[in-house]
C-alpha cells in the first residue's frame, strides 16, 4: 500500500509521519485490498465558519475501483480522522459487493 501526501503549503515532518501511520492503522484490516492512497490537504478560502481545512482522500483498490472522500473540518487532524472513517465504510461496501458478485479474486497479493 502506497501512501502519497500532497499539500499546497509546507507540512511538518511529524504531521506527515502521523498521517501515514494513521492511514495504515485505520485501514489495517483492509490494507491488502488497497493499492494506492492519496491524501491532499488544502485550506478553504473565506470560510464563513470555523471549518477551513479540507482533506481529500483518494483510494485505488486492486480491482481498479476508485473511492474519493472530501471532508472539511476545523483542523487537519480532525478532517483526516473523519475522512478515514468514511473511507473505511466505503471500502467495506466495496469488499462485500465484490465478494457477492465474485469480482474479487481469492488470491490478491499486496
Amino acid at each position: 500500500m502506497n501512501v502519497i501526501l500532497e499539500a499546497k503549503e509546507q507540512i511538518e515532518p511529524e504531521f506527515k509521519t502521523f498521517t501515514e501511520n494513521r492511514v495504515k492503522f485505520s485501514l489495517k484490516r483492509l490494507f491488502w485490498l488497497v493499492r494506492k492512497i492519496k491524501v491532499k490537504y488544502s485550506s478553504v478560502a473565506q470560510a464563513k465558519t470555523g471549518c477551513n481545512q479540507n482533506c481529500i482522500i483518494e483510494l485505488q483498490t486492486f480491482d481498479n475501483r476508485q473511492i474519493e472522500v472530501s471532508i472539511t473540518a476545523r483542523d487537519r487532524r480532525t478532517a483526516l480522522e473523519m475522512g478515514l472513517k468514511k473511507v473505511y465504510k466505503h471500502m467495506q461496501k466495496a469488499l462485500h459487493k465484490a465478494q457477492k458478485y465474485g469480482r474479487l479474486s481469492n488470491h490478491v497479493y499486496a
